[in-house]
């Protein structure tokens, strides 16, 4: 009494350890179209599908030593292509988080990288424009954003009125103010 689902010569005997390699290739010609076919119903992918029915059928032939199969081969092959599938698409969910972690870095740190570009084109563009102030409102200004110091400290150092510091001041600022809302409003049209 042989059961079409068997390929084993006695039905109650379902090791696949029964089977040669011409065993084998006669078994996977019985049930490759079975299995691509609930593979593909599974994941709606054509070639996934023919990936997902390899896998299979070398697991089988890798465990054909201690392979046990209770009930029909076709109920067995069912539950190997629900569970590679549920595998598939476990390694795609990590697939996903890890992709989304390493965008989500790759951008802030890229963000980070423009940024730091734009700190220093503005820093060089200010260092510029401030070299184009005269002398004694270049020292000012230097003092007061370089180094720090307040107007009456400026005013002893370069033996000048605290007034005429907050002139030098004001004048530096306003000639900066003027020239790097120029600067910014042309950086634009070199990107269009």
């Amino acid at each position: 009494m042989t059961d079409s689902h068997y390929i084993f010569p006695e039905p109650t005997d379902k090791h696949a350890a029964a089977m040669t390699g011409d065993e084998f290739e006669s078994f996977y010609k019985q049930y490759a179209t079975f299995l691509l076919r609930v593979c593909h119903t599974l994941c709606r992918d054509e070639a996934l599908a023919a990936d997902m029915v390899q896998e299979i059928f070398c697991s089988i032939w890798d465990r054909r030593m201690t392979l046990s199969v209770s009930g029909s081969w076709e109920n067995y092959l069912y539950r190997c292509a629900k569970y590679q599938y549920y595998n598939h698409q476990r390694s795609l969910n990590k697939f996903r988080i890890v992709k989304e972690d390493v965008l989500a870095e790759s951008e802030a740190w890229d963000n980070s990288t423009s940024q730091h570009i734009d700190y220093l084109d503005l820093k060089n563009n200010i260092n510029q424009l401030v070299e184009q102030l005269p002398d004694q409102c270049r020292k000012v200004y230097k003092m007061s954003r370089g180094n720090g110091l307040k107007n009456a400290e400026i005013s002893k150092e370069l033996s000048l009125s605290e007034k005429t510091v907050k002139n030098h001041l004001t004048r530096a600022l306003g000639f900066l103010k003027r020239n790097l809302e120029a600067v910014l409003t042309l950086v634009p049209v070199f990107f269009l």
